[in-house]
């Protein structure tokens, strides 16, 4: 009688601490903490929203992307959440997907969204680049 052993092919990660950051940025937002989000960028952060929506365009400083915040917030009325789904990240990237839910003029609708954040050498974000797997869908939505 043979014995086989068989390999171990469990594989045993840890998270590159940009994406520890991101998923704290996501929680710090959902929270409404924006000192903590601030706080994750640089002061010239560059945040570009794709399509054609209310939010949509690129925001330049922390400044435009809090109003970009805003905007958002009353656009949906307050009723913007996350459901952070993967994070992915490496010393000059962090890559987020998400869904996001909301609320306007009465039609709740969720998209899925990917983030794409360009990092400094200290792991802050430079730059964030925004785009729904369904743009057109998520602009009419955000547009209503």
């Amino acid at each position: 009688m043979s014995t086989t052993t068989k390999p171990d092919l469990s594989v045993t990660t840890t998270d590159h601490p940009n994406a520890i950051r991101l998923r704290e940025a996501f929680d710090a937002f959902s929270r409404g903490d924006l000192d903590t989000v601030r706080q994750s960028m640089t002061d010239d952060i560059t945040w570009t929203n794709a399509g054609s929506s209310v939010i949509a365009g690129t925001h330049h400083g922390w400044d435009a992307v809090a109003q970009m915040f805003g905007t958002l917030i009353e656009t949906t009325g307050g009723t913007f959440t996350m459901k952070l789904d993967a994070t992915f990240a490496d010393n000059k990237i962090a890559v987020a997907l998400y869904d996001g839910t909301s609320t306007v003029k009465g039609m709740t609708e969720t998209h899925r969204f990917v983030l794409v954040d360009d990092l400094n050498a200290e792991g802050k974000i430079t730059a964030t680049h925004v785009m729904s797997y369904d743009q057109a869908a998520a602009d009419a939505h955000m547009n209503r």
